[in-house]
């Protein structure tokens, strides 16, 4: 297991001000549409599967897969033995994030285009993965795939239908680059879904473009790039309901390096610790009670004993599976070794069911000629073994 190891100083500077974020959890078209004033993007959703009655900003939301095996409660996959599968670039038996063609529940992405009806040309599409018919097409290009996050894997993205080891039709996969063919094909005036796949755990900005030939002139007409982001597990989806569009992968406000409120702990500490990276704080978690805060590190006699100890909350292994909370010790910060110990004891923080609140005690005793110092060490994993 590979380990990348993030250790923070605390500091209270400047605020960095926010930008609106969220997710969309359940069924979402991407929509291009055309009008004589050019083309719109945006994502359809709410409502009924037919009739969609919200729209937002491509840049605004992001579409979260979650870290937990496929089915109501995840969307992780295992890459399948079948050769034809190998254009998703993850290793047989390997993790594959789907967003599914048929829904989980969850997050349920397809392509929608309904503008006024007969403002493209028809004509029988040469493209070998379509049927020899006569449409009005449209065609989504796949532009670029941009990649934020830890993992060593070679993060790849792929788009294709339906499911199956004899059937499978690729419309885009960037396992091989990125050419004219990564593009997937639908009708005027229709909808529908797809198979989306990621290898690795993160955010990833899909950028796409739409064209198609208008019925009054034969010329062919593009849309701008939209890019439209997905963010795949838990340390992905905590960073998509805080941060929006370019800035989920900008150095200096949505990675778990940076820093944006200037409070001296990084996003991956804010989300270790369940605090908002938005709001500067160093403030400690309340004793016993706290659902928030940097970890409280105190002297406390224990049956008789003055020992040190440390308090936090802990987002839970079961639920999270990117991040290793270690509690460590030392009694001389020029010349000793930070070592792991102590006695630990959990209990559940009611309401959350991801979190819960963990103490350490420390083994050795504090006396009148000692010193002890205690930290909380959080590792980022970048290989995980489920």
């Amino acid at each position: 297991m590979t380990t990348r190891k993030l250790i923070c100083v605390f500091l209270l500077s400047s605020v960095v001000s926010g930008h609106a974020a969220g997710l969309i959890t359940s069924h979402v078209d991407i929509t291009f549409n055309y009008a004589p004033t050019g083309w719109v993007a945006f994502l359809s959703h709410g409502g009924s599967y037919e009739q969609p009655n919200l729209q937002a900003d491509t840049e605004s939301l992001s579409l979260p897969a979650r870290d937990f095996p496929a089915g109501p409660s995840g969307d992780r996959l295992i890459q399948p033995a079948s050769p034809n599968f190998a254009f998703t670039g993850a290793q047989i038996g390997a993790p594959l994030w789907n967003l599914p063609q048929t829904s989980r529940g969850f997050t349920w992405p397809g392509f929608r285009n309904t503008q006024v009806p007969s403002a493209f040309l028809s004509y029988i599409n040469p493209d070998s993965r379509l049927s020899s018919v006569s449409a009005k097409w449209v065609k989504i290009q796949l532009v670029s795939v941009q990649y934020s996050g830890e993992s060593l894997t070679t993060p790849h993205f792929s788009l294709w239908n339906p499911f199956s080891a004899g059937a499978t039709t690729v419309w885009m996969a960037t396992s091989d680059g990125i050419s004219d063919e990564d593009c997937y094909w639908t009708a005027e005036g229709t909808h529908g879904h797809i198979n989306f796949g990621f290898t690795a755990l993160g955010i990833y900005r899909v950028t796409l473009r739409a064209s198609a030939f208008l019925e009054s002139t034969g010329e062919l007409t593009e849309s701008g790039d939209h890019a439209v982001t997905f963010a795949i597990g838990t340390l992905a989806i905590w960073r998509a309901t805080h941060f929006s569009g370019p800035d989920l992968i900008d150095e200096d406000i949505g990675v778990p390096t940076a820093d944006p409120d200037g409070d001296g702990s990084n996003n991956l500490i804010e989300y270790a610790f369940n605090m908002d990276p938005l709001e500067p704080s160093t403030a400690p978690i309340a004793a016993g009670t706290g659902t928030s805060g940097l970890p409280l590190i105190r002297v406390e006699n224990v049956e008789g004993v003055d020992r040190l100890t440390i308090e936090f909350v802990r987002r839970k292994p079961s639920t999270n599976s990117q991040i290793v909370y270690t509690p460590e010790f030392i009694s001389d910060l020029t010349s000793g070794t930070w070592e792991a110990g102590g006695t630990t004891t959990t209990s559940p923080i009611i309401g959350e069911d991801d979190l819960q609140r963990v103490k350490v005690i420390d083994t050795l005793p504090i006396t009148a000629d000692s010193r002890r110092f205690g930290r909380v060490r959080v590792t980022l994993l970048t290989d995980i073994s489920y």
